[in-house]
């Protein structure tokens, strides 16, 4: 076990150098951009609600699942990365970051984590978004690779928590938005379901009297 773990490490280190090494001014100045905390959060959520805005739903329900799946991704990231204590890049191997390098550790990658819990729930509520938000999410998660301040293992098993935490509350509120909309159809009244009925008129004939 330890061997097996030993190389892991090894190839994520060596995964890492190589990443460093395909650095390039243009690309660092968009995945600088990328790396930024809006874009993560209230970017990706604010696609959520241009999905709610263009259904035209009175309820929110991709924003909402969005917002909650940043939260909850970003809460159990804290704790995930209390337990494990991993050393950042520049510390563990002595690679020079670009900007600043956060004091929390290093697995797994908060960014990463809560991008694609946003990600994941606007891909099964909203279809038409899918690949759009997870795009942007994938280079979110490699930004945090290029720039040094994260390991390959940190935003991949980041990407994972993150994706299974986005649509299990996708699917959990499409669940809780169809009870709600089935709940509402039994509440109306049968004479409400039921055809109109319309009353048949009948011709009277009238004698001349002739």
């Amino acid at each position: 076990m330890g061997n097996a773990l030993q190389l892991l490490v090894d190839l994520d280190h060596d995964a890492m150098r190589a990443t460093v090494e395909l650095r390039w001014n243009p690309a660092t100045a968009v995945l600088v951009l990328a790396s930024a905390w809006w874009v993560k959060g209230p970017l990706l959520v604010a696609a959520g609600w241009c999905a709610d805005l263009r259904n035209r739903r009175l309820v929110p329900l991709v924003a909402l699942a969005a917002t909650v799946s940043f939260a909850l991704a970003s809460w159990l990231n804290a704790g995930i990365k209390a337990a494990v204590d991993r050393s950042r890049p520049p510390s563990e191997m002595g690679l020079q970051a670009v900007g600043a390098v956060p004091g929390s550790p290093s697995f797994p990658s908060g960014h990463s984590m809560s991008a694609f819990a946003v990600a994941a729930a606007i891909a099964v509520l909203a279809p038409r978004l899918r690949w759009p938000v997870l795009a942007l999410a994938a280079l979110i998660a490699f930004s945090r690779v290029y720039l040094g301040v994260h390991f390959w293992i940190d935003v991949l098993v980041g990407a994972a928590l993150g994706m299974a935490i986005g649509g299990l509350i996708a699917i959990a509120f499409r669940r809780l938005a169809a009870r709600a909309g089935s709940s509402r159809v039994a509440r109306i009244p049968a004479t409400e379901n039921s055809p109109t009925c319309q009353p048949t008129i009948v011709p009277t004939i009238t004698s001349s009297g002739k």
